[in-house]
């Protein structure tokens, strides 16, 4: 069974908490921009995330900065190479955590696959730059990805953002649309896997109808027009009219 769902109707938190009360396994996928970001499960326990280039909570807290993506859910026991150790609930305060700091860059920093390019010389960047900025500047070279420069510099993804975000503010550099293939495989859907009803299934499903059913009331309001029905009711006097006039007839 496939679930789809919006966060804005069951939030990203809650998702993973019914995941791991139910103990599922299986995929959480969630609409990031033109990206999918995945989270997968094994006996409730988150096991590996991945989004944009980037795993594990790097990628959870990505996806906590949205508030109303699109998400599916297909049950998948399929191992994957874990990313992910920690506990659930460490995992989550992480996520959110970072999900403020994303929730600030991602208009400079859509993706982290975008390639920085300077927009002024090389000493005038230098110049107009912050010290803490500096050494991103020098990775910058017109080919390297910001993922690349995270990786090639030992700093967290998200941190590199951030000062990648500041030089944007600043007009020191652009962001070039990452390589054509690197969005391809991002894009990629979650692959065909055998699905079945679970607990968590039909945990959402039951949500999901209970929703359904508070907007019942303003659909039934043409019931309100039910009383058209009796009229039929006011009108039976009208028929035994005749019958009474035949009864004075016959007498006189």
């Amino acid at each position: 069974m496939q679930l789809e769902g919006s966060l804005e109707q069951f939030p990203l938190r809650e998702l993973i908490e019914m995941a791991v009360y139910s103990s599922v396994s299986g995929v959480l996928e969630v609409q990031v921009g033109p990206d999918a970001g995945r989270i997968f499960f094994r006996d409730g326990l988150p096991q590996h995330a991945e989004l944009s280039g980037l795993h594990g909570v790097d990628a959870i807290g990505r996806m906590f900065a949205e508030r109303n993506a699109p998400f599916r859910f297909v049950a998948d026991s399929t191992p994957v190479t874990p990313t992910l150790w920690m506990d659930p609930w460490e995992i989550i305060e992480l996520a959110e955590h970072q999900a403020r700091t994303w929730s600030m860059v991602r208009d400079y920093v859509p993706v982290p696959q975008m390639i920085p390019i300077l927009r002024v010389p090389g000493p005038t960047a230098a110049s107009l730059a912050g010290e803490e900025t500096r050494p991103l500047l020098a990775a910058i070279d017109g080919r390297r990805t910001i993922l690349d420069i995270a990786h090639d510099l030992s700093i967290a993804p998200i941190d590199v953002c951030v000062g990648i975000a500041s030089l944007v503010q600043q007009h020191i550099i652009t962001l070039a649309a990452p390589q054509q293939s690197s969005t391809e495989a991002a894009e990629a859907p979650i692959r065909e896997v055998e699905k079945r009803d679970g607990f968590f299934e039909r945990l959402i499903a039951r949500a999901i109808e209970e929703e359904r059913r508070k907007s019942e009331p303003r659909q039934s309001e043409p019931r309100q027009s039910e009383p058209r029905q009796s009229e039929p009711r006011q009108s039976e006097p009208r028929q035994s009219e005749p019958r009474q006039s035949r009864g004075r007839h016959t007498r006189g």
